[in-house]
């Protein structure tokens, strides 16, 4: 007997044990808000859900309307051979009255919000030269826009170039010219002369003095005049709507839907709208569905605005409200649409210069159209999918866990049965791998107005693969996709503010345990 004791007290022992730990894992709760925005959800009087969205899918700038051309003056000086220049004397000196272009537009006077003015000098001069640019109408606070500077000099037989940026923003530009009668008058001055401190120059018929001067990055708070009687074509094009955009796949059928189409003109011109064609996109399944409405192809006028002389909201907007309610809205919208299609017509000022040269637009204001949907969640679920990503840390050690099994403990909320599959995200959020619950989160009872009397709790299990063990302590989050049907056989049902489901994920684990 004691030979056996010495005998293992001699033995290094190394002595380890297997411990059965129930762990959480996650824990989570979805509700409407995990389906829809919650800015985007009203509740009824007796509790039940309407979806309220406005989708603005088009807005026709001013931009389109006046285009500010870039150049506003490009001179050079004639060759000139053996005059001589003084220090401080001026030998270009220009008043230009130049003609801008507007695309048949009338303009007489603009506000600038935003933008500058570009002045580029070329010069082969070997002194410095000032130069002056000024444009006499073009006022802030009362005071003409004018800039001077002093360009350096070249050295022998090279040319300077010399390029410096001026903000215009908040400055009025009267355009209606010296004579005050007409538009799109862009009066100028420019001035160079030899600097003062400088030597004095003899020109050569080689030399070279040529400056452009140009708008830059031009945003317009206001212009006023008459803006032309033009069309414009935009589309076919697209633009992005993100109401259904935590559904992934799946459909839903809604017992109702509202649906207008609204065009608001934020500018003081008369227009002419005709929508072409509008159609909603599911890029995932490819599916287009255009809307079948008599305002499709119809031309629709649409007055123009109203100044209302109150600076902080000086624009009364025309607003037109079309009922899209004997359209095949329904399939437009349970088409799970991510993108809208549009093609649109406008004619600007239709019936001529009514206004006698008094169009207006003011920065912020559009010529917008959108879509006013109101849907009471009344519906039925086919495979509707839904997602939700977790955070989920086992901490660093992989070879702790031997086996285990992972129970999901459900309180189903809703009046639908639910599939649950959880994927493995890595800290890029990347799929790693899946587990798939083969049991069904069971839909609670309804009573005989489809309505849930309680929710009903389900107790989903499945083993742990070790192989699958060593990914469960590199993710770092847990995609929870839920595929969801409607209980009711066949029956729309409503979902109410209190609907949820909530979702606890435990792992019963096998630890080996090493001292």
């Amino acid at each position: 007997m004691v030979l056996c004791l010495n005998l293992f007290s001699c033995r290094k022992v190394d002595p380890s044990w297997d411990v059965n730990i129930n762990a959480p894992l996650l824990k989570t709760t979805m509700d409407l808000d995990n389906i829809l925005p919650d800015s985007l959800i009203n509740t009824n009087n007796d509790h039940s859900l309407s979806l309220v969205y406005s989708y603005s899918f088009y807005n026709f700038s001013f931009d389109s309307l006046i285009d500010m051309p870039d150049t506003l003056s490009s001179r050079y000086l004639p060759p000139v051979n053996g005059y001589t220049v003084n220090p401080g004397q001026v030998f270009y000196n220009l008043t230009e009255n130049n003609h801008l272009s507007f695309q048949g537009a009338q303009i007489s006077g603009v506000d600038f919000h935003s933008g500058y003015i570009t002045l580029e000098v070329f010069s082969s001069i070997t002194e410095p030269i000032v130069v002056t640019y000024e444009l006499p109408y073009a006022t802030r606070d009362g005071i003409p826009f004018k800039v001077t500077v002093t360009v350096p000099a070249s050295t022998p037989g090279t040319i300077q170039h010399y390029q410096n940026f001026f903000d215009i923003s908040g400055y009025s530009l009267d355009m209606r010219g010296p004579t005050h009668l007409n538009s799109n008058i862009l009066t100028s001055t420019t001035k160079a002369m030899l600097d003062p401190s400088g030597n004095g120059y003899t020109l050569d018929s080689s030399d070279v003095f040529r400056f452009n001067i140009r708008f830059k990055d031009i945003s317009l708070q206001y212009a006023k005049g008459y803006f032309g009687n033009n069309s414009f074509a935009f589309g076919p094009d697209t633009t992005p709507i993100d109401i259904f955009n935590k559904i992934t796949s799946g459909a839903f059928d809604f017992e109702s839907i509202k649906l207008n189409l609204n065009v608001k003109n934020g500018f003081g011109v008369d227009a002419r709208v005709m929508f072409d064609q509008i159609s909603s996109i599911n890029t995932a399944t490819g599916h287009h569905v255009a809307l079948n409405d008599p305002i499709i192809g119809q031309a629709i006028n649409i007055s123009r605005a109203v100044e209302t002389g109150d600076h902080a909201n000086p624009v009364t907007p025309s607003e037109y409200s079309f009922n899209l309610g004997n359209s095949n809205i329904l399939d437009l919208i349970e088409n799970v649409p991510d993108m809208i299609s549009y093609k649109v017509h406008v004619d600007c000022n239709p019936l001529g210069n009514i206004s006698s040269g008094n169009d207006f637009i003011y920065y912020g204001n559009y010529l917008d159209a959108s879509l006013d949907m109101e849907i009471p969640l009344s519906l039925i679920a086919n495979d509707l999918t839904l997602t939700d990503t977790v955070d989920f840390d086992l901490g660093d050690n992989p070879n702790t866990i031997k086996s285990g099994t992972l129970t999901l403990l459900a309180d189903n909320g809703f009046p639908f049965s639910a599939k649950i599959q959880l994927y493995m995200l890595d800290e890029n959020r990347q799929i790693t791998d899946s587990l798939l619950f083969p049991d069904m989160i069971a839909a609670p009872d309804i009573n005989a107005f489809y309505k849930v009397v309680h929710p009903k709790r389900s107790v989903l299990q499945i083993p742990l693969p070790e192989e699958k063990i060593p990914r469960l302590y590199e993710m770092k989050k847990m995609l929870l996709v839920a595929r969801f049907n409607t209980a009711g056989a066949g029956h729309y049902v409503k979902i109410y503010d209190y609907y949820k489901l909530s979702l606890k994920l435990t792992g019963d684990f096998n630890y080996l345990i090493q001292m």
